[in-house]
């Protein structure tokens, strides 16, 4: 178990995870990181969702934290393309990148759009580090 990490809080760590943060505001990006880090992940970054894919071609990761308003490439449009990149590697559903949609737009409509395009959960902006430790340990 992490030092940094009380034995008895709900943010003990399961196992340490490879996650590619997607992110353009850069106080939230560090945030987040930081917390993640300090969790025992092992965090990459990215500004955008064409740089996310470019990350995602290149590494690999168990978990993708995914913002849905960005610029050059939103996060539902990232998503779709990564699931078409697993598609043609031939990589089962059970096998695929977890993708986490961060969002301060969670409305029904949105949350649908957010499944429809391949994404496994969706949160809400301000990120609470609890939950997101939660749902990256289940």
């Amino acid at each position: 178990m992490n030092a940094n990490l009380p034995s008895d809080s709900k943010n003990t760590l399961k196992r340490s995870l490879s996650i590619l943060v997607v992110e353009d505001n850069a106080i939230n990006l560090r945030l987040i990181t930081a917390a993640l880090t300090r969790a025992g992940h092992h965090v990459d970054s990215a500004m955008d969702g064409s740089a996310a894919i470019q990350k995602f071609k290149e590494a690999h990761y168990e978990v993708i934290l995914m913002d849905i308003m960005m610029p050059v490439m939103d996060g539902i449009a990232a998503t779709r393309e990564i699931r078409k990149i697993e598609q043609s590697r031939n990589i089962q559903e059970e096998n695929r990148v977890k993708i986490i949609a961060i969002t301060a737009n969670a409305f029904e409509d949105d949350r649908s759009k957010f499944f429809k395009a391949g994404m496994d959960f969706y949160m809400n902006k301000p990120v609470e580090i609890e939950e997101l430790i939660r749902i990256l340990n289940s």
